[in-house]
């Protein structure tokens, strides 16, 4: 039985320009990208599709999806005249490992969402468009802010630098993840249609070939490109679960634990200036963190997750 899938519809669009890709990691995890290209033609299609491979090659690789969008951003500015090559895209990330970490990266305004095993579902993502700068602001939000981006990757007017956000779920045994673009999403949310239960229950196949046929009926004439990706993990073995008690960064170090056997790794010193403050899904509050590994500073490290 297939644990993940992935389907999209056209919509009203001249061409289907959002991407999926996935990739096996070394440590038997899986990489999974969704971007969601900027503009419709077979430019934008060609060149969404390359840049959701080159992630998801980056990511199975390091594990660290806000590394690997930060990596695609610099190799795509690194190419003379990208301001008129490269059309930009939202993208949304993920990435197991060896742990039930699940991390997640995002630009744009692609989202990740989580339905845990009791029935909860958690958005994981925040938009990085107009409306959400206006809310924040708490100014009133102008008709179409939404359909402006203001984040994404490589688009020339984002400038040559690209912040993604980025975090992670601390168990992700028996949780269902979706993946989708605003053209999936935003049709249901507009209908007040509950995404619990249109995401609950069945295959990953028949909820993702649901969920975009969902979107795109409910849209209609507007509909734009729509897709998702739905991913199933498994519930953990209860027995390796007890057998350690360790709290992991996005990064994949170990923030606590009860002990370390064999770790001669842990050092003292505290860490670099450039925090960035985060709200991890088990903390209580938001932490201010190292943004290289994700650490509190001032705190002993055991950066050898392994050998826990």
């Amino acid at each position: 039985m297939l644990t993940h899938a992935a389907d999209q519809l056209i919509g009203s669009c001249s061409d289907q320009c959002d991407a999926t890709a996935t990739r096996a990691t070394d440590g038997g995890g899986r990489a999974y990208v969704l971007l969601d290209g900027i503009g419709s033609s077979p430019k934008v299609r060609a060149w969404t599709r390359a840049q959701a491979r080159r992630l998801a090659d980056l990511t199975a690789r390091s594990l660290q999806p806000n590394e690997a969008i930060t990596q695609v951003q610099r190799e795509i500015t690194a190419q003379p005249g990208w301001q008129d090559e490269a059309p930009g895209a939202c993208a949304v990330v993920a990435v197991t490992g060896p742990d039930q970490l699940l991390r997640v990266a995002w630009v744009g305004d692609c989202r990740a969402y989580v339905l845990y095993p009791d029935g909860r579902l958690q958005r994981l993502t925040t938009d990085h468009n107009g409306r959400t700068t206006f809310e924040a602001a708490g100014w009133p939000v102008p008709r179409g802010a939404r359909h402006i981006v203001t984040r994404c990757l490589a688009h020339p007017e984002g400038g040559e630098r690209v912040e993604p956000e980025w975090t992670a779920v601390h168990d992700r045994s028996g949780v269902r993840l979706l993946l989708a673009s605003d053209g999936c999403y935003e049709p249901i949310e507009d209908a007040a249609r509950d995404l619990k239960a249109e995401l609950g229950g069945g295959a990953p196949a028949d909820r993702a070939a649901h969920l975009v046929a969902l979107a795109v009926r409910l849209a209609g004439e507007r509909a734009d490109n729509a897709t998702c990706l739905v991913v199933d993990f498994p519930a953990a073995d209860p027995a390796a679960a007890a057998s350690t008690s360790r709290v992991l960064c996005a990064h994949g170090y170990v923030l606590e634990q009860n002990s370390c056997p064999g770790c001669d790794a842990a050092e003292d010193a505290p860490h670099p200036a450039d925090p960035v403050r985060v709200h991890p899904a088990w903390a209580p509050r938001p932490l201010t963190r190292c943004r290289t590994c994700g650490q509190p500073s001032r705190r002993r490290v055991h950066k050898a997750a392994e050998a826990a």
